[in-house]
């Protein structure tokens, strides 16, 4: 009896261990909605947020940049130095591609999703 007891309290302890809440496993990317740009890029050069998920763009070297549509959207930001920002908010789904004018193949991609 005192062996099933142990084995008991063993599965008990075990089980309470492994429930509660998964939250950070994903089979998704986790949405990400800064983007940084260094080194004459997008830092990540892609993303993926959700529709009303606002993006901020943060010019992280002493480079002017600027942040423009090319596809998916439409919106061009102003030329800015470092520690500025740009924002932009997605109102639908789908794939927006944009550029900095100053610096061609500096490009990105948001992929904006329900």
């Amino acid at each position: 009896m005192r062996r099933s007891r142990l084995a008991a309290v063993a599965v008990a302890v075990a089980a309470a261990g492994c429930g509660g809440d998964d939250s950070s496993s994903s089979s998704q990317p986790a949405a990400q909605s800064t983007v940084g740009m260094k080194n004459i890029k997008f830092q990540p050069e892609a993303i993926r947020v959700k529709v009303g998920q606002e993006i901020t763009w943060t010019n992280d070297e002493s480079v002017p940049h600027d942040v423009a549509a090319t596809s998916g959207a439409e919106f061009k930001s102003e030329t800015f130095g470092k520690g500025a920002t740009f924002k932009f908010t997605p109102t639908k789904a789908g794939t927006i591609e944009y550029e900095c004018t100053l610096h061609p193949g500096m490009d990105g991609r948001v992929e904006v999703v329900e």
